[in-house]
């Protein structure tokens, strides 16, 4: 995981959450309906939940906190998916380095070698009996 910065990249969600809370609280304690983000520990908890794509029963009220809401939807979409990948990088990674490990489609690529191996001996059976060929 080291390599492919997956601290770093845990760190920079920290400060895009921090600060997204910092603009959602910004932009959402003065709404005309009073029914904004009252203190900046709820634009947090509201920015956290976002982050981890579970929403919440908030949702923004001015068009500068929802251009925010927008691009930290997307950032948390697109870590989500690194996180996932790097999850299972991990896993078949270390499946790869155990040799007791079955690598998946091991058994495929085993039949598919004594096939090449069996039509391999059956060309040069058929060129031993009709050299002509």
């Amino acid at each position: 995981m080291a390599r492919r910065g997956f601290g770093y990249l845990m760190a920079l969600t920290l400060v895009v959450t921090l600060v997204g809370a910092a603009g959602m609280y910004a932009f959402e304690s003065t709404t005309p309906d009073g029914r904004g983000l009252k203190d900046y520990g709820t634009a947090l908890w509201w920015t956290a939940m976002l982050m981890t794509t579970m929403g919440s029963e908030y949702w923004p009220q001015t068009s500068e906190s929802r251009v925010i809401c927008l691009f930290l939807a997307l950032y948390a979409f697109a870590v989500f998916g690194y996180v996932t990948a790097t999850l299972a990088t991990f896993f078949i990674g270390r499946d790869a380095d155990n040799k007791e490990a079955e690598v998946a489609g091991a058994k495929s690529i085993t039949a598919l070698y004594e096939e090449i191996a069996a039509l391999r001996a059956d060309i040069q059976a058929l060129s031993r009996q009709n050299p002509e060929v």
